[in-house]
């Protein structure tokens, strides 16, 4: 094939109603004529056997796995979000590659030839490799409890690098508004775009610690004022939390500045309980979201911050980072877990992702470092 080095092997099979493929994994062709015999011999197998292979395929078990999924909807232990996103992985890349092939066969090699496939024809990253196998994982754990399989076998283990996470520093956030107000009080552009309520939206995020996909679905009704010495903040209970561990919404608390937004902005272009905070003429939320991030590429390139300093890209998703960055810094690390617990998150991923990368910014660090003047009186001695 010429998106491979490698040979194919392929074959129309009724029983399935349609043509197989399948990498070879040899560049060989006499190789490649060797794997396909076996291939071949082995599709017999499953066209004799197919009633027991169906019932104990890796397509079969995968449907399992969706059923148990949806008890743990049920139950409030897995999200609508993490139920879709096995599947779009089942059906666009595991399924056409291990749904035909039985639960007793899945191991090391073949699994990480999967991941090796999918590194080099999508440039997958390694966190969603590393999704990949901790999907097998958990549908050989389906045929486990059915007792088809003793035990799961070893897996691959995709080495993940932890990069620090792209936000932007408090220059580029400047730059980011002062963009926006540009987009906003300037000329009708070609985007037919709503710039003031994007730049309201960004001005929110900072302030209130929201994943992009929480904010989707957060309503009026889902936002509580509290008020104490005199400084106004809101509570927001996130019906979607991807963090919850039962059913029911998880609250968490704004700054003040947030609170200003939903008073003076948000409340005034709509307040019935069951509006949505941001831009709610736009019922179907999933487009929403998409819409929201195309438009939110455009202004950070506009504005020349479309990636970080380490070449990562900027998307909503660097709101809710420099959220937790602006606070790391100018709370200087103290009171991690109170953070961690308002943002819906843990201590170790902020240590892990956040920490160790801002602490050489920290006031306390960057004092250890001044040594002018320690050097002058040295020298005047």
């Amino acid at each position: 094939m010429p998106a491979s080095k490698y040979w194919y092997v392929g074959m129309y099979l009724p029983s399935r109603g349609r043509f197989v493929k399948q990498s070879t994994r040899c560049e060989l062709l006499t190789d490649a004529k060797e794997f396909a015999k076996d291939w071949y011999e082995d599709r017999v197998v499953e066209r004799r056997t197919r009633r027991d292979f169906e019932e104990t395929s890796f397509r079969a078990y995968s449907d399992k796995l969706q059923i148990t999924q949806r008890r743990e909807i049920v139950r409030g232990e897995l999200s609508e979000e993490m139920l879709y996103n096995d599947k779009l992985k089942l059906d666009n890349d595991l399924l056409p590659r291990l749904g035909h092939v039985h639960v007793r066969r899945i191991d090391y090699n073949l699994i990480d030839s999967l991941i090796a496939d999918l590194h080099s024809e999508r440039n997958l990253s390694q966190s969603s490799l590393k999704k990949y196998v901790v999907l097998v994982r958990k549908v050989l754990k389906e045929a486990q409890r059915d007792g088809t399989i003793e035990h799961i076998p070893a897996l691959p283990a995709v080495k993940r690098t932890e990069n620090p996470r792209p936000w932007f520093s408090p220059e580029q956030y400047a730059q980011l508004l002062k963009t926006c107000r540009e987009f906003r009080d300037g000329p009708q552009d070609q985007y037919d775009f709503d710039w003031g309520e994007l730049y309201d939206f960004i001005v929110f995020m900072i302030h209130s610690f929201l994943r992009p996909s929480e904010w989707k679905l957060l309503q009026t009704k889902h936002v509580r004022c509290i008020e104490e010495d005199g400084i106004e903040q809101l509570v927001l209970s996130v019906p979607n939390s991807k963090t919850k561990n039962a059913k029911g919404s998880i609250d968490s608390t704004t700054t003040e500045i947030a609170a200003d937004i939903f008073r003076k902005k948000i409340l005034l272009r709509h307040d019935h309980p069951n509006a949505y905070l941001f831009f709610d003429a736009i019922k179907d939320r999933s487009y929403v979201g998409e819409r929201v991030s195309k438009m939110f590429k455009v202004l950070v390139n506009a504005a020349g911050i479309g990636t970080d300093a380490y070449g990562q890209p900027h998307t909503t998703y660097s709101l809710r980072h420099s959220a937790l960055c602006f606070q790391i810094l100018k709370s200087g690390g103290n009171d991690l877990f109170g953070l961690a617990k308002n943002a819906r998150t843990s201590v170790q991923m902020l240590e892990k992702f956040y920490l160790t990368h801002l602490s050489p910014q920290m006031p306390e660090f960057t004092k250890q470092l001044r040594t002018r003047r320690t050097l002058e009186v040295r020298d005047a001695e």
